[in-house]
This record gives structure tokens, C-alpha cells and sequence, in this order.
């Protein structure tokens, strides 16, 4: 079992962990290639540990803060996308209050994560689907993707990739 040292200093003020712990940091909203916003950095996550299993997430878009959001640590599970994750580590943070600007999560899957996309060529011309004679939702249309990023967060109602950065 991992202990980690936490020392904090008021919830919001600043807390130090053990670099063992994934969670504490800074993260940055990663490159559209990556699964990220559209702007990489446009959103940013900053994450301290309250206490052994609980953490606070601040998170701003553009340097305008958006809000805080206690979490703890759930069910890898409790992420649909991750159902389907890469082989390796995955460890997932929940909030209770699913209402809120993190939907209820930031998560770690170390070796990224495969999405279903739809096949370039009928995201540039998507008449081409009535006139191979396929309906919307049909598999053909899509194809797996695989994303190199480690950290998924729920912002604003989108799923993105991120980065930590401190």
C-alpha cells in the first residue's frame, strides 16, 4: 500500500503531497490532435489534497476562474469511456454533485484512451454517407482512435485530454 505524506495548509491555500500521488498538480487542456480543447492550455485544473483521500480542483478557462469541486477517489467504472481504456493503470476522481462544471471526475489511464470517430472522409463530405446508402449512426462511418493523453477531465459539459504541467 502507498502512504503519502500530505501536509496542507488550509484547503484552498496550498497543500503538498508525495509525487506519488497523480492527482496533485497542475493540469492543461491538451492539443485537438490529443483529444484536448481547441486552444491547448484553454482550460486549466489545478488540483491539492485535502486530506488523504480527498481532493479540491480548481478549474479556470482563459485565466477566468469557473469554480471548485471536491473529490475523492471512485470506481474506475464510474467512466464510461474507460469501459474501453488501454491496458495499464487507471485511477479515477468522483464528485457526488454530478450537476457541476466537472461532471463528477478527473481521471488517469496510463496508457491513454481509444475512442470511436467518424472516418475523415465523411466528416469532409458528408453527403457521401446517403450516397454509399448509410444511416446516420451506422458503424462504417466510424473508426477507432487512440489518444496518448493520461489525464481526462469533464469541463463545461465536454470530455478532454489534459496534461500536467506541475
Amino acid at each position: 500500500m502507498r502512504t503519502a505524506m500530505v501536509l496542507c495548509v488550509g484547503v484552498l491555500a496550498g497543500c503538498s503531497a508525495s509525487d506519488e500521488d497523480l492527482f496533485v498538480g497542475v493540469f492543461e487542456s491538451e492539443t485537438r490532435e490529443n483529444f484536448g480543447s481547441v486552444t491547448q492550455g484553454e482550460y486549466r485544473i489545478e488540483v491539492v489534497a485535502a486530506s488523504t483521500d480527498t481532493y479540491v480542483a480548481t478549474i479556470y478557462r482563459r485565466e477566468t476562474l469557473l469554480g471548485t469541486r471536491e473529490l475523492v477517489r471512485c470506481p474506475v467504472e464510474r467512466e464510461a469511456r474507460f469501459r474501453r481504456f488501454s491496458p495499464g493503470r487507471a485511477e479515477v476522481l468522483c464528485s457526488d454533485d454530478v450537476d457541476g462544471f466537472l461532471d463528477g471526475f478527473l481521471s488517469f489511464s496510463e496508457n491513454g484512451i481509444s475512442v470511436a470517430a467518424i472516418k475523415p472522409k465523411y466528416a469532409n463530405s458528408p453527403e457521401l454517407v446517403r450516397q454509399e446508402g448509410l444511416e446516420p449512426g451506422d458503424p462504417s462511418l466510424f473508426e477507432s482512435r487512440h489518444h496518448k493523453a493520461k489525464y481526462y477531465a469533464h469541463v463545461l459539459g465536454y470530455f478532454f485530454g489534459f496534461r500536467k504541467v506541475r
